[in-house]
């Protein structure tokens, strides 16, 4: 598809199928200028502007991924510009206009020397790296996933203030239940850091508190948390009651189907499609890779580490879609705002995630039968067009 409109300041979409999410029935004019939305329209406006005719596409909010560790061959961890540039220009072929660059539980010296590139995100083409996700290293040994237990530490204010000195951090995971991080909790939330409460053992009474000190989201639910128990429900039974966000990884491996169903049926409305994708996704190479040191074993659907325990994903964000909908019966309109709307919210972004007046112009254009990716658009530049 050949969409020549980058050099244009203003445009007008044309499309016979928008969702906002929201679907809208009848052709839509989108009019953007300077890199947002400027009006949304039913009849084509009188002015000679240039027009990008998408009738018989679908063109709905691009993808929002608040928790990505790799794509295509690069790592959030390899602490480089260069890593986080590849991985961008990758993601805008799945339809991803934003995502957070995740790490892994490490030293914080290391941690702050992979932050400390945040001044050049801005720079970076292909979908935008908004700032970082801290996967650790404030977790519990007692649910590690794939990570090392060893590089587990204890929180502290000290210590997260050093972190947020060295980079763009816009969401921490952390276990509730270890020493400090109730207190911690509070800290961050304070200063403006989105939190998500995961690898924990947590018992449901510490969630809660941990929802009150602020905390707003469950990262991917389920995995590396304690099972429910009807007696102990701990957070998968708060995460239910309490309206945390829901990250969730809807490849049906680190979840049943069923599951999914379970989860689309109850929860759509705070549900967060996420990938937790390492760097073997993109690819489509089964073999061998890295995460925090380890060595990970990369088949036709998963990643694990070589005792069998799930190490991230190879998801994508328009494959996760489409199984929202396969999986979760999902209409289209609530699996996008699954990839766009809840994210955006659960990172407290408000100029992203939906097709509105005075939001970014960041859209992903999908065939209409297979809901494949055909175009991405960010800021109202293409990143990416597929070709004929």
């Amino acid at each position: 598809m050949k969409l020549n409109i980058n050099n244009f300041r203003r445009y007008l979409i044309k499309t016979d199928n928008l969702y906002t999410p929201e679907k809208i029935e009848g052709n839509v004019y989108v009019e953007v200028k300077d890199a947002k939305i400027k009006h949304l329209a039913f009849d084509k406006p009188d002015e000679n502007i240039e027009m990008l005719d998408l009738t018989g596409y679908i063109v709905s909010p691009g993808f929002i991924d608040v928790h990505i560790h790799g794509y295509g061959g690069h790592d959030t961890m390899e602490g480089t510009i260069e890593a986080i540039s590849s991985m961008a220009k990758g993601l805008a072929t799945r339809g991803v206009t934003s995502f957070l660059p995740t790490t892994v539980a490490a030293p914080v010296t290391e941690i702050e020397k992979v932050i400390s590139v945040s001044p050049q995100l801005d720079s970076i083409e292909g979908a935008k790296p908004l700032g970082f996700h801290l996967e650790g290293p404030f977790l519990s040994k007692q649910e590690p996933g794939a990570m090392d237990p060893k590089l587990f530490e204890e929180a502290s204010v000290e210590k997260v203030s050093t972190l947020l000195d060295s980079g763009k951090i816009i969401m921490i995971t952390i276990a509730p239940e270890v020493a400090n991080n109730l207190e911690v909790i509070e800290f961050l939330v304070t200063n403006g850091v989105n939190v998500s409460l995961g690898h924990t053992a947590t018992d449901y009474e510490t969630a809660v508190k941990a929802f009150v000190k602020g905390a707003t989201s469950i990262t991917h639910f389920f995995n590396a948390i304690k099972p429910f128990q009807h007696r102990a429900p701990g957070l998968v039974g708060a995460g239910m009651l309490y309206p945390f966000y829901l990250q969730f990884i809807a490849d049906g491996v680190h979840t049943h189907k069923a599951t999914i169903q379970i989860m689309s049926k109850f929860f759509k409305d705070r549900l967060v499609l996420i990938t937790d994708a390492i760097m073997a996704a993109g690819l489509d190479k089964p073999g061998k890779y890295t995460l925090g040191g380890f060595t990970i074993v990369v088949d036709e659907i998963s990643a694990r580490l070589e005792n069998g325990t799930l190490a991230g994903s190879i998801l994508t964000m328009d494959r996760g879609v489409r199984n929202l909908i396969e999986f979760g019966n999902l209409n289209l309109s609530e699996a996008l705002r699954c990839a766009s709307t809840n994210p955006a919210k659960s990172i407290g972004v408000k100029d992203r995630g939906l097709i509105k007046k005075d939001n970014f112009a960041d859209f992903v254009v999908l065939d209409k039968n297979t809901l494949q990716v055909v175009a991405t658009i960010r800021e109202g530049k293409v990143i990416y067009a597929k070709e004929n």
